[in-house]
């Protein structure tokens, strides 16, 4: 549900998540194993818009599409549904697919006399009011200290929760795993090598 709201829409025949056909080529395969192993029998395709670099998932099922919407789904509202907030664990999974689609782990060097440090920050961009106040809220009752919202973004900065919230809540979106277990301005050397 969390991948859904943060990308994804549902028509009456077809369920489809958008994703970034670069950044997110590695995440695809996940989403696309999630959507068959919920939805068994259900036809799974992917198409891969090279002008537009995007990447579609469609689950092509009337009978998915009707159960998504029974079950609270809405593209224009955005909103998470009410069994998902009542309970904690449906909480945790539903800000893990929205930080997966909608969220980045911000990357800041600083150059000290002592070295050079690094310093991660989560952010979760959204368009949705909706949508920002339940991840703030949610991040809020779990003890986590997210900036209020602003304009479209919510962030956690402190490094304590950025680790609690690996731990705890976490990443399925390998982009967002990578950048999430740098520990160190040599860590992050690595990686700048090997994107270049």
């Amino acid at each position: 549900m969390g991948i859904l709201l943060g990308d994804g829409g549902v028509t009456t025949y077809f369920v489809r998540i958008y994703l970034n056909a670069e950044a997110d080529r590695a995440y695809a395969p996940r989403v696309m194993y999630l959507a068959r192993n919920l939805f068994p029998g259900a036809s799974v395709t992917s198409y891969k818009d090279r002008r537009e670099k995007s990447l579609e998932i469609q689950i092509s099922s009337k009978t998915v599409s009707d159960y998504l919407r029974g079950v609270g789904f809405s593209g224009r509202n955005r909103t998470v549904p009410a069994w998902i907030l009542d309970r904690m664990e449906y909480t945790k999974k539903c800000l893990r697919g929205l930080f997966d689609t909608e969220g980045s782990v911000g990357l800041k060097v600083f150059h000290g006399k002592g070295g050079n440090y690094l310093y991660k920050q989560l952010t979760f961009t959204n368009k949705s009011q909706g949508l920002l106040n339940f991840v703030h809220d949610s991040l809020k009752t779990l003890g986590f200290n997210p900036t209020a919202p602003r304009l479209k973004n919510i962030y956690i900065s402190n490094s304590k929760d950025i680790q609690r919230f690996i731990n705890e809540i976490g990443f399925s979106n390998p982009k967002l795993l990578v950048k999430s277990r740098l520990q160190s301005y040599n860590d992050y050397l690595q990686l700048q090598g090997g994107l270049a």
